[in-house]
């Protein structure tokens, strides 16, 4: 039986910035809102990027992006390095819960969207004091906030996890929104060169 080839990876760092994903890819592919459970994302210290390890009962929010190249895949893993492993995950695809409860229709991710690190887009109810009841089809993101879960959401994607479990580097969360307004620009000063690989693949015979 041939293996089931994987063209899909769920992103939960450094990747969910279109910005960086353009300065890689030369494109932003089309992308969907997921959870991976059982993992957890850390800080590193004196680093402005994350790391994932699994942690039993924890859940990492991000996106998918789909349908996704050789080239395109090799220039990831370049891009990830040796500090990270990849691996095969199964994301379940998330659709944003509206004020009434209902999921938002559309879960493709645009640069209006942008993301979430572990944030949610859609309020839920119309005050602070509102709560969220969280069924089996839902999970709850941060406090008034939730996602739904589809009927066929689970898909099958690479991930990349911290090669070294055992890293006493690793500390607390990271949070996507405060990297975005603190980090990005320093971040893609510093490996927008590495746009050079992806340059040098397209020119090659």
């Amino acid at each position: 039986m041939a293996a089931t080839v994987v063209r899909n990876v769920f992103v939960y760092g450094s990747l969910l910035a279109p910005e960086v994903l353009t300065a890689l890819l030369h494109r932003v592919p089309p992308a969907s809102l997921a959870v991976v459970h059982d993992y957890h994302r850390f800080s590193i210290k004196n680093r402005i990027y994350p790391a994932v390890l699994p942690s039993k009962g924890d859940k990492v929010f991000g996106k998918v992006l789909f349908d996704l190249s050789d080239q395109e895949l090799h220039i990831l893993d370049e891009f990830e390095d040796i500090e990270y492993t990849r691996l095969i995950v199964s994301p379940r695809i998330l659709n944003t819960l509206g004020a009434d409860g209902e999921p938002v229709v559309g879960t493709q991710v645009g640069d209006a969207q942008e993301l979430i690190g572990s944030r949610c887009l859609e309020k839920v109810g119309t005050s602070q004091a509102d709560t969220v009841e969280i069924g089996d089809d839902a999970v709850e993101i941060s406090p008034g906030h939730a996602a739904g879960l589809g009927l066929t959401t689970e898909v099958t994607a690479y991930m990349y996890i911290w090669a070294d479990q055992g890293d006493p580097d690793l500390v607390g969360d990271w949070e996507y929104e405060v990297w975005r307004a603190n980090h990005l620009k320093l971040f893609l000063a510093k490996y927008v060169g590495f746009s050079n690989i992806s340059n040098s693949i397209d020119a090659a015979p």
